[in-house]
């Protein structure tokens, strides 16, 4: 059953893949955007979640704008899925001309002393284009993700995902890899925009509100001493995106003997959620509003946001 199980769902992912591919990247936009716009619409758990987090973040808008917002949303989220479609069509020369990555100098230059560098990202526009992008401008990283449950679809999937150099570091055990791969001169991305459970968690500000974010990148900037960017893409039109980031100089954490690696997690934790959050309010309709960020409480707080 479960051989079956995992052919059945490799060869429709490969099938859609196939289909889907010979669209031009706007039909499966727009495809891609109606389905959104029918999730959000007809599922009512997923639309009140979107609905709870935009209170959250952005309580003095008005309702009409935050309507806007999540029709945008889902043109962007559709977008991202039409851009993973693609992604095996996607040659350098496409990538010089459609991508820019102002700050790329200084993230080659900050590959000093034999060591990788952390990039902090997430969930905001065409994530998969991003790290595809690095790639192939000749600058590949290690990310962190899940692995699928059907093992050929993972083989498949991760195989697609390094393809340009890059490489994934599974999900499960990855800290110790995370640490290896630092150190051995690649750098490594970690998405971090999402809520996680409590034992895992720090709790920073995130758009306004608490919110338990992985200890994970921290605790790998102290054990490392990597420099850490923040970094996301977003859609700028014409077929065209712009990756925002920025560089987060930690360096005075590691000589400040009056901080214990507790203080350290935490003030690296919210600089780099600081950094991020204002990379969603700049491109608002990027991100997965339907995620619900905020689940996890502090131990203090009783409050039940969904």
């Amino acid at each position: 059953m479960k051989l079956c199980l995992d052919y059945t769902a490799y060869f429709a992912v490969r099938g859609l893949f196939w289909i889907l591919g010979l669209a031009p990247q706007r039909a499966r936009v727009a495809m891609f955007s109606t389905l959104f716009q029918l999730v959000f619409s007809l599922i009512p758990k997923i639309r009140r979640t979107i609905v709870k987090n935009l209170a959250i973040a952005f309580p003095d808008t008005s309702l009409e704008w935050k309507r806007s917002l999540i029709r945008k949303n889902a043109t962007e989220m559709g977008r991202l899925l039409a851009d993973t479609i693609r992604l095996s069509s996607l040659d350098s020369r496409w990538v010089h001309e459609h991508v820019q990555i102002p700050i790329l100098d200084r993230f080659v230059a900050a590959h000093t002393n034999g060591k990788g560098v952390l990039v902090a990202t997430g969930h905001l526009g065409s994530f998969e284009l991003l790290g595809h992008s690095i790639g192939l401008m000749g600058h590949p990283l290690a990310a962190i993700a899940r692995k699928f449950k059907s093992p050929r679809l993972d083989r498949w999937w991760t195989g697609l995902r390094e393809a340009t150099g890059n490489r994934i570091i599974d999900r499960k055990g990855a800290f110790k890899e995370m640490i290896r791969t630092i150190e051995s001169g690649t750098s490594v991305a970690v998405l971090f925009d999402q809520n996680v459970k409590i034992n895992h968690a720090v709790f920073v500000d995130w758009l306004g509100k608490p919110a338990a974010t992985t200890r994970s990148l921290a605790l790998a900037a102290i054990k490392t001493e990597a420099p850490i960017f923040v970094a996301s893409i977003r859609y700028v039109g014409d077929d065209r995106y712009v990756v925002d980031a920025v560089e987060c100089d930690f360096s005075k954490l590691w000589r400040d003997v009056a901080l214990t690696d507790d203080d350290r997690i935490r003030i690296i934790t919210d600089e780099i959620s600081h950094k991020y959050c204002d990379m969603i309010r700049r491109f608002p309709e990027g991100w997965f509003w339907l995620h619900r960020r905020w689940k996890t409480r502090p131990s203090e707080d009783s409050e039940k946001v969904y």
